[in-house]
């Protein structure tokens, strides 16, 4: 256990600076409510989440590009992704990756302090062992523990006084069949047929992308509403009338899970591959039941047991809305 285990608390100033990506924000989100809850005043350097500030009670959230060096001025402590690294050495910044560190960034020549005292380990990457088993939720926890000292039984805020979900909230699915890496992705043909079977047992089944996508999911989803947001504050309020989320390896899940929500997650990684969503003990990985090489490519779509989603979820044909 490092030495800061008596640093992080009341009065003490911390700003974080997550990856834009939103899988990743969701995970600096989670460090930040663990140092609010350990009583330190906590900064969110965030684009993203500034749509969501009254949400977040409790946390200054400061929107636009993050001025890393302003921060390191204004805080006693700095946590910033890796993706935002200054030039200038600032010793009271710490850098996270998700799984390495730049081969270039040379730690043990930035050493990090808080009030004259060394941490040991600050800058680090997330996931210390990929083949743990570990969420990137539980390495984020243990970052906050190990590094940081600072006491997990501590409930955490999560996000306040969103809107009430409505009454059909329970039977509506929301899905993301696309991510920005294109061999992350599930088909659509296969989103299509699960969409149909969904539907057949009275599910309210929308898609869910963001704006530049939208014509191209009418397009591929003709029987499906499809929803495209500006920000944020849109995509969690829409989550708010849903009760399950269906996605590639993307943010959507990740969100869904810190919204409390079922997640399914679509992919040919293992099932305890160390970006599952894992807020809540709700989610469940599908992946191929079996995949092979062929030209280059691995062929994994095709085995992707849809029954799983289908046969977990209630039917709701019949029953009244």
């Amino acid at each position: 256990m490092s030495n800061s285990k008596t640093l992080i608390g009341p009065g003490v100033s911390v700003a974080l600076v997550p990856c834009p990506a939103l899988g990743d924000t969701t995970v600096f989100l989670r460090l930040a409510w663990r140092l609010q809850a350990a009583g330190a005043k906590v900064c969110l350097a965030s684009a993203s989440l500034a749509s969501i500030r009254e949400y977040l009670p409790g946390l200054e959230i400061v929107g636009g590009k993050p001025d890393v060096a302003g921060l390191a001025e204004r805080n006693d402590l700095v946590i910033c992704a890796i993706d935002w690294q200054v030039d200038a050495p600032l010793s009271n910044v710490a850098y996270l990756a998700g799984k390495k560190l730049p081969r270039a960034f040379k730690s043990e020549q930035q050493p990090v302090s808080l009030f004259g005292h060394q941490i040991p380990g600050a800058h680090n990457v997330i996931c210390r062992d990929p083949k743990a088993g570990k969420s990137m939720v539980q390495w984020i926890d243990l970052y906050a523990e190990q590094i940081l000292g600072v006491d997990l039984a501590q409930p955490i805020a999560g996000l306040q006084a969103m809107p009430v979900p409505p009454v059909d909230a329970e039977r509506r699915v929301a899905i993301f069949p696309t991510t920005p890496h294109a061999s992350k992705n599930f088909s659509p043909s296969g989103f299509r047929r699960l969409v149909r079977r969904l539907a057949a047992r009275g599910w309210l089944v929308e898609i869910v992308g963001i704006p530049p996508e939208r014509q191209a999911l009418v397009a591929q989803y003709p029987d499906c509403s499809v929803q495209a947001f500006d920000d944020l504050k849109g995509l969690v309020d829409f989550l708010r009338t849903c009760s399950v989320v269906i996605s590639n390896d993307s943010g959507g899940g990740h969100l869904g899970s810190l919204m409390g929500l079922r997640t399914f997650t679509i992919t040919r990684r293992r099932t305890d591959f160390t970006w599952r969503p894992g807020f809540n003990e709700l989610n469940c990985v599908v992946n191929p039941v079996l995949s092979f090489k062929w030209l280059g490519k691995t062929v994994w779509r095709p085995f992707i047991p849809l029954r799983r989603i289908v046969q977990a979820l209630p039917d709701w044909k019949g029953r009244p809305a």
